[in-house]
């Protein structure tokens, strides 16, 4: 796009509401970014930011276009983390280039290896369940008030085994929570 003018007019907050409602109608009602009719009210006055110590220029202050607010809220996490990690200090980096590249790449789909395998990232995974302690506490009172009846001479109860630091039931907690009929997971 070729700049005709380097005259820039310093807005008013009042001027704001016209502005928008001119560049809506410009851009057939649509925001620009979504491709689709977006109502006025919806509409907010994207800008360029600049620093104080900066002058205006094409790309520094201005007034870019009128975008859905969600789409605007979108677009300025983006380039406040290209800033923050330092992406746009680097010599060769462009903005609109990254993200055609980054739409490629979410339309390119997942890595698939050469057994036609896709691999699955640990965040993923689903985590093991883990044994109710609620449910290991109801089990153990019932263990623990259970009439014993011993088979030998000066036999004792055995103690109800410890909530496993796992969070995986032990063979005998299963036994214990199928006698008393007790979910093992909540």
């Amino acid at each position: 796009m070729s700049i005709k003018t380097s005259r820039f007019i310093e807005m008013k907050q009042k001027d704001i509401k016209p502005l928008k409602e001119k560049i809506w109608l410009s851009n057939d009602k649509k925001c620009p970014v979504l491709g689709k009719e977006i109502p006025l009210d919806k509409m907010t006055l994207d800008h360029a930011h600049k620093r104080n110590d900066e002058d205006y220029t094409h790309d520094k202050g201005v007034i870019r276009t009128a975008l859905d607010w969600r789409a605007n809220a979108i677009l300025g996490k983006v380039e406040n983390a290209i800033k923050r990690t330092g992406l746009s200090y680097d010599e060769d980096f462009d903005l609109p280039t990254f993200l055609r590249n980054a739409a490629d790449y979410f339309e390119a789909g997942p890595y698939i290896d050469e057994n036609g395998d896709m691999h699955v990232h640990p965040s993923e995974v689903p985590k093991p369940k883990k044994l109710s302690k609620k449910n290991y506490n109801k089990c153990k009172k019932l263990y623990d008030n259970e009439e014993f009846i011993p088979k030998r001479k000066n036999q004792k109860k055995k103690p109800m085994p410890e909530y496993p630091k796992s969070g995986k039931p032990t063979k005998a907690l299963i036994e214990l929570f199928e006698k008393f009929n007790i979910e093992l997971y909540n």
